[in-house]
C-alpha cells in the first residue's frame, strides 16, 4: 500500500508542478510596468553596521564552547577511581574475588 502510495505521488507531484514551468517561461508584455527602482537595502547598507557580524560571529563561537564545555562536563560527574571501586565492590559482592583480594585492590585503589 504504502510503496504504491509513494509511486503516485511523484507523477502527482509533476503535474502539479509542470503548470509552474509553462507560467515561469511565457515571455512578459512590452507594456508591462517597470519594477520600482529602490536604493535600500544595497551592498552599502551595512556599512555603517559592520562591527556586528564579527562581534555575532565571535558571541556565537563563545555560546558554542561555553554549551559544549557544560555538556561534556556533566557527562564524567565520577572519576575513575570511584568507577574503579563500585566494580570492585560488585566483584567482591557476586563472590569473584575474596576478602584479602578485595582489601588489598581497595588498599592500591585509595593510595
Amino acid at each position: 500500500m504504502l510503496k504504491k502510495l509513494s509511486t503516485m505521488a511523484i507523477p502527482g507531484l509533476l503535474v502539479l508542478i509542470e503548470p509552474l514551468h509553462a507560467i515561469a517561461q511565457q515571455a512578459q508584455s512590452p507594456n508591462a510596468p517597470l519594477p520600482p527602482q529602490y536604493y535600500w537595502p544595497g551592498p552599502w547598507h551595512m556599512w555603517g553596521f559592520w562591527p556586528f557580524g564579527p562581534i555575532m560571529m565571535i558571541v556565537f563561537a563563545v555560546f558554542c564552547m561555553a554549551m559544549m564545555y557544560f555538556m561534556m562536563s556533566g557527562m564524567h560527574h565520577r572519576s575513575h577511581g570511584d568507577h574503579a571501586l563500585e566494580l570492585l565492590n560488585e566483584r567482591f559482592a557476586r563472590g569473584e574475588i575474596n576478602q584479602s583480594e578485595y582489601e588489598e585492590r581497595k588498599r592500591l585503589l585509595k593510595a
